[in-house]
């Protein structure tokens, strides 16, 4: 029989052997891309000094992952700054996770990305995803917390954590991962 004892151990597990990047807010640049390929006189965000490093270790993580953004400060007033900006989102044409009653926790989002690779952009599922969540991706329909978007004055630390799975990691374990540490991180925003 499994006990909820084992499913803590498993959760403290990948909490600590998560991968680790860390960046503060302001440092997320307002004029960055997606597809420079598109507009030559644009930079991506993966040659940006503070990032680059990240998006090629990023880019090695071909299998499915789980990830989460946590905040080192306390996060209040990061989601209250968000909830804030939603309409202004919205006219921006930014869609952002939804609220939910979470309270009290340093974990402003969860969420899970499907191994991968795509060729033509020379990004790894997980970097593409990343990139949608900083703000980057040129549509702003495609779901993601979009920080360089009203987040940048805020100047929080953030941890970005990340799972990598082994190859061919059942999708439908992949899901279940992401509902139980929801569950256990309680994200301030999303819906699980």
């Amino acid at each position: 029989m499994l006990q909820t004892e084992n499913f803590n151990g498993l959760i403290s597990k990948l909490k600590r052997d998560a991968k680790q990047f860390e960046f503060n807010l302001k440092d997320l640049p307002d004029t960055f891309e997606y597809t420079p390929k598109l507009n030559p006189n644009a930079k991506s965000i993966r040659a940006h000094e503070k990032f680059k490093p990240m998006f090629e270790d990023l880019c090695t993580m071909r299998n499915s992952c789980l990830y989460w953004f946590e905040v080192k400060d306390e996060c209040d007033n990061l989601i209250e700054l968000l909830n804030n900006n939603r309409t202004s989102l919205i006219e921006k044409q930014r869609v952002v996770p939804v609220k939910n009653k979470n309270c009290d926790s340093n974990v402003l989002y969860v969420g899970i990305r499907r191994g991968g690779f795509t060729k033509k952009w020379k990004l790894s599922n997980i970097s593409g995803r990343i990139i949608q969540h900083f703000g980057y991706y040129k549509v702003g329909s495609t779901q993601g917390l979009q920080l360089a978007h009203w987040s940048v004055d805020s100047g929080l630390d953030i941890n970005l954590k990340i799972i990598q799975f082994e190859e061919g990691f059942p999708n439908a374990y992949l899901e279940a991962f992401e509902k139980i540490i929801a569950y256990k991180l309680r994200p301030l925003c999303g819906k699980h």
